[in-house]
Protein backbone atom coordinates (compact mmCIF):
# COMPACT_ATOMS: atom_id res chain seq x y z
CA UNK A 1 0.00 0.00 0.00
CA UNK A 2 3.33 2.52 0.30
CA UNK A 3 3.68 1.75 -3.25
CA UNK A 4 3.20 4.92 -5.49
CA UNK A 5 1.82 2.52 -8.24
CA UNK A 6 -0.18 0.92 -6.05
CA UNK A 7 -4.41 0.68 -6.93
CA UNK A 8 -7.16 -0.99 -5.28
CA UNK A 9 -8.31 -2.39 -8.77
CA UNK A 10 -5.35 -4.40 -9.10
CA UNK A 11 -5.11 -5.80 -5.09
CA UNK A 12 -8.56 -7.10 -5.65
CA UNK A 13 -7.83 -8.28 -9.16
CA UNK A 14 -4.74 -10.14 -7.38
CA UNK A 15 -6.95 -11.45 -4.79
CA UNK A 16 -9.68 -12.65 -7.23
CA UNK A 17 -6.74 -14.40 -8.94
CA UNK A 18 -5.86 -16.38 -6.15
CA UNK A 19 -9.08 -17.29 -5.17
CA UNK A 20 -9.83 -18.90 -8.62
CA UNK A 21 -6.35 -20.47 -8.86
CA UNK A 22 -6.71 -22.43 -5.24
CA UNK A 23 -10.65 -22.88 -6.53
CA UNK A 24 -9.49 -24.38 -9.75
CA UNK A 25 -6.85 -26.66 -7.72
CA UNK A 26 -9.28 -27.90 -5.50
CA UNK A 27 -11.90 -28.54 -8.52
CA UNK A 28 -8.47 -30.25 -10.36
CA UNK A 29 -8.04 -32.24 -7.64
CA UNK A 30 -11.44 -33.70 -7.06
CA UNK A 31 -11.77 -34.58 -10.63
CA UNK A 32 -7.89 -36.25 -10.40
CA UNK A 33 -9.21 -38.26 -7.26
CA UNK A 34 -12.30 -39.32 -8.68
CA UNK A 35 -12.11 -43.35 -9.37
CA UNK A 36 -15.02 -43.41 -11.66
CA UNK A 37 -13.76 -41.38 -14.10
CA UNK A 38 -10.48 -41.64 -14.49
CA UNK A 39 -8.41 -38.70 -15.63
CA UNK A 40 -5.19 -38.18 -15.41
CA UNK A 41 -3.24 -35.32 -15.06
CA UNK A 42 -2.50 -34.68 -18.50
CA UNK A 43 -5.49 -35.22 -19.78
CA UNK A 44 -7.40 -32.90 -17.03
CA UNK A 45 -4.46 -29.79 -17.85
CA UNK A 46 -5.21 -30.37 -21.60
CA UNK A 47 -8.93 -29.99 -21.32
CA UNK A 48 -8.86 -26.55 -18.95
CA UNK A 49 -6.43 -25.44 -21.35
CA UNK A 50 -8.56 -25.55 -24.27
CA UNK A 51 -11.54 -24.48 -22.03
CA UNK A 52 -9.45 -21.65 -20.88
CA UNK A 53 -8.09 -20.51 -24.33
CA UNK A 54 -11.94 -20.77 -25.75
CA UNK A 55 -13.53 -18.61 -22.80
CA UNK A 56 -10.70 -15.85 -23.01
CA UNK A 57 -10.70 -15.35 -26.96
CA UNK A 58 -14.06 -13.72 -26.70
CA UNK A 59 -12.72 -11.14 -23.90
CA UNK A 60 -9.46 -10.48 -25.72
CA UNK A 61 -11.20 -9.67 -28.51
CA UNK A 62 -13.72 -7.66 -26.98
CA UNK A 63 -10.99 -5.46 -24.75
CA UNK A 64 -8.13 -5.38 -27.60
CA UNK A 65 -10.08 -5.77 -30.48
CA UNK A 66 -7.43 -3.68 -33.13
CA UNK A 67 -4.42 -3.66 -30.90
CA UNK A 68 -4.74 -7.22 -32.20
CA UNK A 69 -3.71 -6.85 -35.74
CA UNK A 70 -0.18 -6.90 -36.82
CA UNK A 71 -0.47 -4.01 -38.45
CA UNK A 72 -1.47 -2.05 -35.34
CA UNK A 73 1.73 -3.34 -33.26
CA UNK A 74 3.66 -2.63 -36.19
CA UNK A 75 2.81 1.12 -36.39
CA UNK A 76 3.39 1.69 -32.67
CA UNK A 77 6.95 0.75 -33.11
CA UNK A 78 7.13 -2.77 -32.00
CA UNK A 79 9.58 -5.34 -34.47
CA UNK A 80 6.92 -8.02 -34.44
CA UNK A 81 9.05 -10.58 -35.33
CA UNK A 82 10.95 -10.26 -31.85
CA UNK A 83 7.23 -10.20 -30.52
CA UNK A 84 6.25 -13.06 -31.74
CA UNK A 85 9.67 -14.94 -30.55
CA UNK A 86 9.26 -13.58 -26.69
CA UNK A 87 5.50 -14.56 -26.92
CA UNK A 88 6.14 -17.76 -28.10
CA UNK A 89 9.40 -18.53 -25.83
CA UNK A 90 7.05 -17.20 -22.98
CA UNK A 91 4.18 -19.33 -23.55
CA UNK A 92 5.88 -22.06 -23.98
CA UNK A 93 7.68 -21.57 -20.33
CA UNK A 94 4.01 -21.20 -19.23
CA UNK A 95 2.98 -24.01 -20.72
CA UNK A 96 5.72 -26.65 -19.47
CA UNK A 97 5.55 -24.68 -15.83
CA UNK A 98 1.79 -25.31 -15.51
CA UNK A 99 1.93 -29.01 -16.66
CA UNK A 100 4.55 -29.88 -13.97
CA UNK A 101 2.10 -28.02 -11.88
CA UNK A 102 -0.56 -30.12 -12.46
CA UNK A 103 1.84 -33.51 -12.62
CA UNK A 104 2.51 -32.18 -8.73
CA UNK A 105 -1.34 -31.60 -8.16
CA UNK A 106 -2.26 -35.26 -8.99
CA UNK A 107 0.44 -36.47 -6.32
CA UNK A 108 -0.53 -33.92 -3.39
CA UNK A 109 -3.37 -32.26 -1.49
CA UNK A 110 -4.30 -28.95 -2.91
CA UNK A 111 -3.40 -26.90 0.37
CA UNK A 112 -0.07 -28.48 0.12
CA UNK A 113 0.22 -27.23 -3.87
CA UNK A 114 -1.08 -23.61 -2.71
CA UNK A 115 2.12 -23.52 -0.25
CA UNK A 116 4.21 -24.63 -2.49
CA UNK A 117 3.16 -21.95 -4.92
CA UNK A 118 3.68 -19.42 -2.26
CA UNK A 119 7.43 -20.51 -1.24
CA UNK A 120 8.02 -20.02 -5.25
CA UNK A 121 6.26 -16.53 -5.35
CA UNK A 122 8.57 -15.90 -2.29
CA UNK A 123 11.29 -17.06 -4.16
CA UNK A 124 11.00 -15.09 -7.10
CA UNK A 125 10.87 -11.95 -4.84
CA UNK A 126 13.96 -12.61 -2.57
CA UNK A 127 16.24 -13.69 -6.12
CA UNK A 128 14.60 -10.28 -7.01
CA UNK A 129 16.38 -8.72 -4.18
CA UNK A 130 19.25 -10.26 -3.99
CA UNK A 131 20.44 -10.33 -8.25
CA UNK A 132 18.52 -7.23 -9.19
CA UNK A 133 19.48 -5.54 -5.79
CA UNK A 134 15.46 -4.57 -6.05
CA UNK A 135 14.90 -1.87 -2.92
CA UNK A 136 12.59 -3.33 -0.45
CA UNK A 137 10.85 -1.46 1.74
CA UNK A 138 10.16 -2.55 5.27
CA UNK A 139 6.74 -3.85 4.70
CA UNK A 140 7.51 -5.71 1.79
CA UNK A 141 10.37 -7.13 4.08
CA UNK A 142 7.42 -8.18 6.43
CA UNK A 143 4.73 -9.23 3.91
CA UNK A 144 7.96 -11.96 2.79
CA UNK A 145 8.92 -12.99 6.39
CA UNK A 146 4.92 -13.41 7.10
CA UNK A 147 4.89 -15.91 4.15
CA UNK A 148 7.98 -17.53 5.01
CA UNK A 149 6.79 -18.03 8.40
CA UNK A 150 3.40 -19.85 7.36
CA UNK A 151 5.11 -21.79 5.18
CA UNK A 152 6.91 -22.96 8.15
CA UNK A 153 4.04 -23.54 10.53
CA UNK A 154 2.11 -25.48 7.56
CA UNK A 155 5.04 -27.78 7.64
CA UNK A 156 6.04 -28.15 11.38
CA UNK A 157 2.00 -29.39 11.64
CA UNK A 158 1.48 -31.41 8.68
CA UNK A 159 5.09 -33.30 10.19
CA UNK A 160 2.90 -33.17 13.42
CA UNK A 161 -0.34 -34.50 12.31
CA UNK A 162 -0.81 -38.24 13.20
CA UNK A 163 -0.89 -40.31 9.44
CA UNK A 164 -4.34 -42.34 9.17
CA UNK A 165 -3.94 -46.32 9.65
CA UNK A 166 -4.64 -48.03 6.83
CA UNK A 167 -6.96 -50.79 7.49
Amino acid sequence: MTEVSFNWIGFWSAMASNVTNQSRNVFSKKLLADKEETLDDINLFSIMTVMSFLLSVPLMLYLEGIKFSPSYVQSTGVNLQELCVKAAIAGTCFHFYQQVSYSLLARISPVTHSVANSVKRVVVIVSSVIFFRTPISPINALGTGLALLGVFLYSRFKKAKPKAKAA
